[in-house]
């Protein structure tokens, strides 16, 4: 059941497409959320904090303490974001939850963690490879994390209504909020206005914790007692995954429509199928 406290997280683990498809088969009566990993706990985390633990590294290389906190960086990092982004948006965000997602679309670390309601598109972002070339025999495994969000099919259960999004706002600490204080370790999901067809074509979501936090989501999930399954890859598995995927038309071409997508796409057939 969602939100059983205690409840542990169980691994499945996969060998092709066809073991994949037969293990979400048996979710599609529930509301399902997915995120892709090739880390099972770095990737889990909010970019926010992967940023943040990377300038303590920097600082401590360079003999330097450490200035700021995890909350500082962030609200930080957001206000300057908002300062100068004006320019070049064509419409201003009016609430703080919208100006994180468009934050977040344009590659700024924020607090959000990117989920999709596509178990393919999950898993396509989990098993692709765009790094400097390896034979296939040493590609590492990869997951992803099926979030079981309700019971019911289509279910809004955790996910904010407009008028939340409206009056959610930081109130200090590291706290996102409306007017009644929520408890520190609520998650909520986040279903952001199509700020882009990225966003569209990648069935996108967000969530986040009402304080921010650099737990992995993984241990926050068994701390909250959420239902998650880690679905495990095999590495070598991933090529033949990633040819099936490009069949059935989840690739970057169509997740990422437009010109850099397309690039991406055609210089992978490329270089793997030709």
């Amino acid at each position: 059941m969602p939100g059983s406290k205690g409840l542990r997280m169980r691994t499945e683990r996969v060998e092709n497409l066809v073991d994949y498809v037969e293990l979400i088969a048996g979710l599609a009566e529930y509301t399902v959320n997915f995120r892709g990993a090739k880390d099972p706990v770095e990737d889990m985390k909010p970019s926010i904090v992967r940023s943040w633990e990377r300038n303590r590294r920097i600082r401590a290389d360079q003999g330097l303490e450490q200035r700021l906190s995890l909350w500082d960086y962030e609200e930080r990092l957001v206000e300057a974001f908002k300062r100068q982004a004006l320019p070049f948006l064509e419409a201003v965000p009016q609430q703080h939850l919208n100006w994180l997602a468009v934050a977040q679309h344009h590659h700024l670390p924020t607090r959000l963690l990117d989920w999709t309601r596509n178990p393919l598109i999950a898993l396509y972002f989990a098993v692709s490879q765009r790094r400097t070339y390896q034979p296939v025999a040493d590609w590492c495994d990869a997951y992803v994390f099926a979030w079981q969000v309700s019971d019911n099919p289509d279910s809004p259960r955790l996910t904010l209504p407009l008028d939340a999004i409206a009056a959610m706002r930081p109130q200090g600490e590291g706290m996102i909020g409306a007017d009644r204080p929520s408890e520190p370790d609520t998650v909520m999901l986040f279903s952001p206005p199509i700020i882009s067809s990225r966003i569209s074509s990648q069935e996108g979501l967000f969530s986040f914790q009402a304080r921010l936090s650099p737990t992995s989501f993984p241990d926050l999930a068994e701390k909250a007692g959420l239902n998650v399954i880690r679905i495990q890859i095999r590495g070598p598995a991933r090529l033949g995954i990633l040819k099936h995927l490009n069949r059935l038309g989840v690739e970057s071409g169509k997740l990422f429509p437009d010109l850099p997508g397309l690039s991406a796409h055609q210089r992978w057939v490329a270089e793997w199928l030709w």
